[in-house]
């Protein structure tokens, strides 16, 4: 329940007459305020207010029922939370994963805290108290992955793996030389053009300059 929330002020009356009844019903009633436990919040992955478990012999059953004083006797009384199935494994409060999110729930109750003071009491403007938890939030986030690396480093450091024998013993100037490949074929090119360099005639060369001259037109 919340001292805030409406539908709890009016349950309230049901449930204290309900735990009237405890000493006969051999029960012991509990009433939990979220705002002074969000990590139980957190736990019972509470969505609604007022919510209602059921706790027997390590197994925790949620109660989504009528909410009047003889419902909840019979309840008890004549055994119908066997009827209601149990929360799973992964979603139970006692479970390890549970605590983690009540965790959170608690953390982050914590730094609304911290924001309500900064801003009610010290009067810090609302922007640099983002900024503050900006930069907070980096610098934890630097810090967990900087103790990260050195756990990894210290419990798992990485394994030297020497290389095999024939590695060891062999050295550049084992390997062959081999220059095969490598073909000078200069000679080959300059043999290649004279081949292919078009002779001319001596007859061409003296017939030329008689080609090139225009006979003059004669008109008859």
């Amino acid at each position: 329940m919340a001292p805030w929330c409406p539908a709890c002020k009016s349950f309230k009356e049901v449930w204290s007459e309900f735990a009237g009844w405890g000493h006969d019903l051999d029960i012991s009633v509990g009433v939990i305020d979220v705002t002074e436990n969000p990590g139980l919040s957190g736990r019972f992955l509470v969505t609604s207010l007022p919510t209602l478990y059921h706790i027997k012999d390590g197994k925790f059953r949620q109660y989504a029922g009528a909410r009047k004083t003889t419902d909840l006797i019979a309840l008890i009384d004549e055994k119908k939370w066997n009827e209601i199935e149990p929360v799973a494994w992964y979603r139970s409060p006692s479970s390890f994963q549970m605590g983690i999110i009540g965790n959170f729930f608690t953390a982050a109750m914590f730094i609304r805290g911290v924001y309500s003071t900064m801003t009610d009491t010290y009067g810090i403007p609302e922007w640099l108290c983002y900024v503050l938890f900006a930069i907070l939030t980096i610098a934890t986030g630097l810090v967990l992955g900087l103790m990260l690396v050195l756990c990894c480093d210290n419990f798992f450091p990485s394994k030297y793996i020497p290389l095999p024998p024939e590695r060891i013993a062999h050295t550049p100037k084992d390997d062959p030389t081999d220059d095969d490949d490598i073909i000078d074929d200069t000679d080959e090119k300059k043999k290649l053009l004279k081949v292919i360099k078009p002779t001319t005639p001596a007859s061409a060369s003296k017939d030329t300059p008689d080609l090139r001259k225009r006979q003059p037109r004669t008109d008859e």
